[in-house]
């Protein structure tokens, strides 16, 4: 996600998702900003793979953090005394090689650039990540659910390698600021980390109450199964003859609605990573974290990050 100060006239607040879906309380449209278009092409990445394409679209998401946006945005235009744009910004960005391409055209157009991340220790941010592939899987070669073949592909793994965001992303130059936020698993539930990403930007604001979030449900292993070989079968029919757009629903889609209806009758274990793919995961970062909290310095030392590296299972020594 990218805060940045205005530098001229815009127009209104843009905010800019790509592929990710966004949405503002306030009736500001969801806009590509001319001067901004031509990155597109840059700012996609596909879920199974991790390789780029080409985007295509930008669409609006009823999401929880409604409140948290229109405030941080009205909170840092009062701030600035100055006009404020939002971009948001696909994570796995952090895998370019650098980011000079785009911090440099940030930078012909606005005063200063915050690229704000959130870091997820990787035991839990890699199965969900793994989850995730699962349930938009469109093709059988991409249900894999192991998570030696998510650390092997750089392009994935990548992503959750917080040291090497911090590389990739700062910048020499003063205007621009890389900012990294903890989101701990005692968040879940709650408005601690919206309030903790508003406060690293110099933000006051009250969301109120919780925010009631869609409970993201992880599949079961016989709903996984049961798609599965239904994408096996039907997958070259449903593609040439159902055409997304066409019907409200491919036969596929209403085949995962029967498969999780029946899933939910036979009580089938939800897929899960095991106790020893934890621990792969939690080796596998390892060496990143301990350069990731030198790089932190003193902030390391503070409670959040303290709790986050015990989250990720980092000792002292």
């Amino acid at each position: 996600m990218t805060a940045s100060q205005k530098r001229g006239e815009l127009g209104e607040t843009i905010v800019y998702a790509l592929p990710r879906k966004v949405s503002l309380r306030d009736e500001s449209r969801i806009v590509i900003p001319e001067h901004i278009r031509h990155l597109a092409p840059k700012l996609e990445w596909n879920r199974q793979s991790g390789e780029p394409r080409v985007a295509t679209k930008v669409s609006q998401y009823v999401d929880g953090a409604r409140t948290y946006l229109y405030d941080l945005t009205n909170g840092l235009r009062a701030r600035r005394k100055s006009d404020t744009s939002i971009f948001f910004v696909e994570e796995t960005l952090s895998r370019r090689s650098h980011a000079g391409n785009l911090t440099s055209e940030l930078l012909t157009r606005f005063d200063s650039v915050d690229y704000v991340f959130v870091a997820r220790a990787q035991q839990f941010s890699v199965p969900s990540a793994i989850s995730q592939r699962l349930r938009a899987a469109a093709h059988p070669s991409a249900w894999d659910g192991r998570v030696s073949t998510f650390l092997s592909n750089e392009n994935l793994s990548n992503q959750f390698d917080y040291a090497s965001i911090l590389d990739r992303w700062a910048s020499s130059d003063p205007r621009v600021r890389v900012i990294v936020v903890p989101f701990l698993e005692s968040d879940r539930g709650t408005q601690k980390l919206f309030y903790r990403i508003l406060s690293a930007v110099g933000v006051q604001a009250d969301l109120g109450g919780p925010v009631r979030r869609k409970i993201n449900v992880t599949p079961t292993r016989f709903e996984i199964a049961a798609i599965g070989l239904y994408k096996k079968v039907t997958f070259r029919y449903a593609r040439n003859i159902f055409r997304r757009g066409r019907y409200p629903f491919r036969p596929y889609d209403f085949a995962r609605l029967a498969f999780r209806l029946i899933a939910w009758v036979v009580r089938s274990p939800r897929w899960e990573v095991t106790p020893d793919e934890r621990m792969d995961i939690v080796d596998f970062y390892r060496p990143s974290n301990l350069r990731f909290r030198e790089k932190l310095g003193e902030q390391a030392h503070s409670a959040e990050w303290t709790e986050w590296f015990h989250d990720g299972r980092i000792g002292d020594s």
